[in-house]
């Protein structure tokens, strides 16, 4: 999101600004049609289980951004990467934009630039590190909807930007602070309008903590939805903390049009949450759950965090059967240190891919963990498949044994 949403404040400004998203820029119908081999990784735990990994290189080719960046010209670029373990692909735009014009200013920005600073100055020389900022209100301006080739089939809307937790895991309280900052609910309902009108007919709210303050804004966002004489479909994607959820909530939502709630819990062990300083826990899980079932018209689904450092699979799935026995889809979110975080680690970043479960062992084969990613994986197939019409993939092939 945050391309689009910088792209949108510099045309808004008066910029000539144009934007290459190298996931949809040559995606097909049938999926993407430039998937390659980038490299084979070893997995977790390789000393005793020997398993490796394609990693594939997926979206639009070098070649195809150079053509666009003849056709442009751009006096700038600015370039984006989101997880840290996605650097490399960062670096290979780095080079194509050299390559094309030596002398052209780059910067560098997003989560990598900033949880990575050193790491980022040190591999792209020539650029101008920029790290992101918790008081840039930017982050709010509404997204440009010219800046997409097609009518998105959901669009991100941000509320609101930081969280006053500070679970050891997370790296949002240092990429958006601690303090919560709120976008004004009339010009939240007015975009999610001026966008239905325009033909985007589901909406996700991507909120690091959407019920903050959840009288004031959230509420008062859910109130103006209520009386237009339309109806998106509308969808959380994580932000539900359950200790903040009530029944008059869930029923204010299921009356504006969301039928898809994310409910994290992440794990059920209590003393994994207190050493994890994670403000929930699975018994206010299950209340806000019970408040859910009151509804039907909701799809749950919850995260449920695989591939923790000491984890065993007899955690991970005590968590899933907990999910699963109180009606509720568990989704894996697979496990990888975050700079900055608690969870700090020397191998090199893009080894820490969280499908190449960096932190396997034998109490926690990366076999098992292999198993619980192809059976609960939601909307994916391995890329072996992705040229035979689907369209969405992994970013990894399944692991293969290799010979001692």
């Amino acid at each position: 999101m945050g391309s689009y949403v910088l792209a949108s404040y510099l045309r808004a400004s008066g910029e000539d600004v144009a934007l290459f998203d190298f996931l949809t820029e040559r995606r097909g119908l049938d999926g993407w049609e430039d998937v390659r081999v980038e490299r084979v990784a070893k997995v977790g735990n390789y000393e005793e289980e020997h398993l490796q990994k394609c990693i594939y290189y997926v979206g639009a080719s070098e070649g195809h951004y150079v053509d666009y960046l003849k056709a442009y010209k751009p006096d700038e670029v600015w370039i984006s990467c989101l997880f840290t373990f996605y650097w490399e692909g960062a670096k290979r735009v780095y080079y194509a934009t050299m390559e094309f014009n030596p002398f052209i200013k780059i910067k560098l920005g997003g989560n990598y630039s900033t949880l990575c600073s050193d790491h980022a100055r040190k591999n792209f020389p020539c650029a101008n590190i920029v790290s992101s900022d918790p008081c840039d209100m930017r982050r709010f301006q509404n997204i440009d909807i010219g800046f997409y080739r097609a009518i998105p089939r959901m669009f991100p809307i941000l509320t609101s930007a930081g969280c006053p937790f500070s679970c050891s895991w997370c790296a949002v309280p240092k990429l958006e602070g601690n303090t919560m900052k709120f976008k004004d609910s009339h010009d939240v309902v007015a975009d999610i309008e001026k966008k239905y009108y325009f033909g985007v007919r589901s909406f996700r709210f991507i909120d690091s903590h959407l019920l903050a303050d959840y009288e004031t804004h959230f509420k008062l966002i859910l109130e103006e939805l209520i009386k237009k004489p339309w109806r998106a479909e509308l969808h959380s994607y994580g932000g539900l903390n359950p200790l903040y959820i009530t029944q008059e909530m869930f029923e204010l939502m299921a009356e504006v049009g969301f039928v898809r709630i994310q409910l994290p819990i992440e794990v059920i062990d209590e003393e994994v949450l207190k050493n994890n300083n994670r403000a929930v826990s699975a018994r206010a899980w299950q209340s806000a759950v019970k408040k859910l079932k009151r509804i039907p018209e909701f799809q749950v689904v919850s995260y449920v965090l695989c591939g923790i450092p000491g984890q065993t699979m007899k955690d991970i799935y005590c968590t899933i059967n907990f999910v699963e026995d109180h009606g509720v889809t568990p989704v894996p979110l697979f496990f990888t240190p975050i700079p900055g975080t608690r969870y700090k680690d020397k191998r090199p970043l893009e080894d820490l891919h969280p499908y190449l479960f960096p932190y396997a062992s034998n109490e926690m084969p990366a076999r098992e963990l292999e198993r619980i990613q192809s059976n609960y994986y939601t909307g994916g197939i391995h890329v072996s498949e992705a040229m035979t019409g689907p369209k969405t993939i992994y970013e990894s092939g399944p692991a293969i044994k290799v010979a001692k």
